[in-house]
């Protein structure tokens, strides 16, 4: 591990411990046992470090992403993969809420990595459906304005799923005593039996 990767990992765990505004670089150079100066070389202040946590959050959630899609053979699993937040998971309410207000720029990156996941929905889905797993179209409903096409079928999976993604993000969560990770899976689980073949 090279010195900037040592410095991000261990501002994972002061922001763990402090969140993202309270923990200090003073803390940081201490418990790296390194100057400040050492750290200024490779971010040029704070808010640089905070966007270069984010962006290794987001980065090894996409490495472990890949990894189980192409490990897994069941279609099921691989969807669900995709709607699940691996590192990201960590952060605790208090400083995704905290990510939001303070650091917008960096809080939509995780939004955005979030929303940005639909063409490995619809990749898997098209797969699924070759392979007699999940349903290639919605049935009719009778008197809805625009019946849901075999195209959009998965657009429609896509859709919902987003929306409770986007939820999960943009709420504050401290109504409920579950955590980003449980309501995914839960709404996941429930989500996607409407979309699968019957046996």
């Amino acid at each position: 591990m090279n010195t900037e990767q040592r410095i991000i990992e261990e501002g994972k765990k002061l922001i763990d411990q402090y969140g993202f505004r309270k923990f200090t670089m003073h803390e940081l150079a201490d418990n790296l046992r390194i100057s400040k100066k050492t750290i200024y070389l490779h971010f040029k202040d704070k808010n640089h470090l905070i966007s270069s946590i984010c962006d290794s959050f987001i980065a090894n959630d996409r490495e472990e992403l890949n990894r189980i899609i192409h490990e897994k053979h069941d279609y099921v699993e691989k969807l669900r993969a995709v709607f699940y937040l691996y590192n990201i998971q960590t952060l605790r309410k208090r400083h995704l809420n905290e990510l939001k207000k303070y650091f917008p720029e960096d809080w939509e990156k995780f939004r955005a990595f979030s929303e940005n996941r639909r063409e490995c929905v619809r990749d898997i889905y098209r797969e699924g459906v070759e392979k007699g797993v999940f349903i290639p179209q919605c049935p009719i409903i009778p008197n809805t304005p625009t019946p849901v096409g075999k195209d959009q079928t998965v657009e429609l999976l896509i859709f919902i799923l987003s929306s409770v993604i986007n939820h999960a993000f943009e709420s504050e969560m401290t109504d409920y005593d579950f955590d980003v990770n449980t309501m995914l899976i839960y709404s996941y689980e429930m989500l996607i039996q409407l979309f699968l073949v019957k046996k």
